[in-house]
């Protein structure tokens, strides 16, 4: 192995042992019950909401996806990325306190369907949202990993196994406790490092004008390009709409204090969230203007800084990604593991609390078990991401105009998803992220080069809509909270 090797495996070490004894610490100072593990009601303020928030939402990703997607199309999406972003804990400043008061005594999406609809609508919701977050975790593995291969020739293996044993072994022993503590911490390292990222990059070109020149008069800097704003539009609504299912964020909402601390600590963190993706997606436009290949965008970053920056530069970005990874990790595990948990015990409302807490943390393992191989294929990071976001546009608008009051019954509700999924998958685009799988645009009187994953997504979120209303008003059901 060579030198930047051996350091970065030594940074991998150091970080991951760093934060997993910080979470071991923690862990320790209070014995976890099952409420603990999975809610922890209660128990966060203004400032610990937002900061953990933020540290969720960024996780490794924002090294890889903002800048390819800004490499295709340009500032335009990159906007359009950091709005979509900065939308997820906007939207739940105001909906978060809305259902968390409607439904009390439900701390998931799927345990707020199954009190508006029943054990059948607990059943979908939580299997999508199970879907989306294994998608979410396996993405992060994959994209920690693929930074350690990429800048320093690390085995996506060795990483990805390091990483999420590190991580799990604070997020099973301490739960959610643990892991929005941990989270809280790992904050203050995001932004300050990927600010001296950009800045050591910056100096080892020679300078911000070396950089910008090539792009400066060119396409990318346009904000009125149609590809780039068509970009900017789906992402806001993808994003938004997938996240609108994601557990450990519906965590962050019942972990508040109160409602006053969800809108505060929600607020706070959409103003955290909006800077880390622009800084993070402005590799891309630096990667196009240093003339590389668009086909290898989706690790513009590490592109961008591998043989141009020296090795500390590297290193600073390998520390960053760890912290990253490990803050949306046991999140996302804890998450999931709560969903399982409480649907597995949901027939048996009298189930010992006990064994809640053990089929949570059993669970929690299986779901890094799973994420590793997966890590180590090497997947693209943004287009798993995009089809997770799709599965869960098809059913976000008839699932919480539903849950907000609308007189949607049962099979009116699995009709609106269903047309949602008719709509939006088979038009979904391949991997190249241009060519459809079915092309609808000639159909809709739209041009060519209309970006299909807007289309897909409008038709996702259109047709669903449409028949959600449709089925309301030819069989109204009255809520039952």
């Amino acid at each position: 192995m060579d030198t930047l090797t051996i350091s970065a495996v030594i940074i991998a070490v150091i970080v991951c042992g760093g934060f997993a004894a910080l979470g071991a610490w923690h862990a320790r100072r209070r014995s976890t019950d099952a409420d603990d593990f999975h809610v922890a009601s209660g128990s966060t303020g203004t400032l610990l909401t937002a900061t953990s928030l933020v540290a969720l939402l960024a996780g490794t990703w924002v090294l890889f996806s903002p800048g390819e997607m800004t490499a295709y199309t340009g500032i335009a999406t990159l906007i359009g990325y950091a709005i979509g972003m900065a939308a997820v804990p906007l939207t739940f400043a105001f909906l978060g306190p809305a259902l968390r008061k409607k439904y009390p005594q439900a701390p998931s999406v799927g345990l707020m369907a199954r009190a508006r609809w029943g054990v059948q609508a607990q059943g979908m919701v939580s299997v999508l949202a199970l879907v989306y977050m294994a998608v979410y975790l396996a993405a992060e593995l994959t994209a920690i990993a693929g930074a350690f291969r990429v800048v320093a020739g690390v085995d996506p293996w060795l990483t990805a196994t390091l990483v999420a044993a590190a991580t799990l072994s604070y997020a099973v022993w301490g739960g959610l406790r643990t892991t929005v503590f941990t989270d809280g911490v790992q904050f203050w390292f995001i932004l300050p490092l990927l600010i001296l990222a950009a800045l050591g990059t910056i100096a080892a070109v020679g300078g911000w004008d070396v950089l910008q020149r090539p792009i400066a008069d060119g396409p990318l800097m346009n904000l009125t390009s149609r590809a780039g704003v068509e970009s900017g539009v789906y992402l806001i609504v993808a994003i938004l709409a997938a996240n609108l299912f994601d557990q450990s964020v519906w965590q962050r909402v019942h972990a508040s204090r109160d409602a006053t601390t969800i809108r505060n600590g929600f607020l706070l963190a959409a103003l955290g969230i909006f800077p880390v993706i622009l800084i993070a997606g402005w590799f891309g436009l630096w990667y196009m203007g240093l003339g590389l290949p668009v086909e290898g965008a989706s690790t513009a970053m590490f592109s961008v800084i591998a043989g141009r920056t020296p090795s500390w530069v590297a290193l600073v970005v390998l520390a960053l990604a760890l912290v990253l990874v490990m803050s949306t990790l046991g999140s996302l595990a804890n998450g999931m593991a709560a969903i399982v948990a409480n649907d597995l015990t949901g027939q048996q409302p009298v189930s010992d609390p006990q064994r809640r807490l053990k089929i949570g943390r059993w669970a929690t393992v299986a779901v890094a078990a799973f994420a590793i191989p997966v890590a180590a294929f090497q997947p693209s990071v943004t287009y798993v991401f995009l089809v997770a976001d799709l599965l869960c546009a098809t059913a976000v608008v008839p699932v919480f105009l539903g849950l907000l009051g609308l007189r949607l019954s049962l099979p009116g509700l699995f009709a609106a998803v269903g047309a949602g999924a008719i709509a939006g998958i088979p038009t979904f685009t391949r991997p190249d992220f241009f060519t459809p799988f079915v092309d609808v645009r000639p159909w809709l009187g739209l041009p060519t080069d209309t970006n299909a994953m807007l289309v897909s997504f409008a038709l996702a979120f259109a047709a669903s809509g449409v028949v959600a209303l449709v089925a309301t008003a030819v069989m109204p059901q009255r809520p039952t909270t």
